[in-house]
């Protein structure tokens, strides 16, 4: 049982982090009802602590497939001037 409630705890706490970061969706209420939640348990602060840890660190890490290397492998090709991102 003390498992099920944690990853319901963990859930929720992620479930948070990523409201937090649509900041169009992100407004007064919603700060209200996660500030509720953080105070009604020191293990939801945990858990939000520990998601928006995880969070960052996602965001500092780089992405590990080389996408070109990738359709070159699979005999993909696509012209340089349509692939998003690039320069013409």
């Amino acid at each position: 049982m003390a498992q099920e409630q944690d990853d319901l705890i963990w859930r929720t706490a992620w479930d948070w982090v990523r409201r937090e970061h649509d900041r169009e969706n992100f407004g007064e209420r919603a700060r209200v009802e996660l500030v509720t939640w953080l105070l009604a348990d020191p293990a939801h602060r945990e858990a939000h602590d520990k998601a928006a840890r995880l969070w960052l660190l996602a965001g500092l890490v780089p992405p590990t497939i080389d996408v070109d290397a990738w359709k070159k492998s699979q005999g993909q090709t696509a012209p340089e001037d349509t692939e998003p991102g690039r320069d013409a």
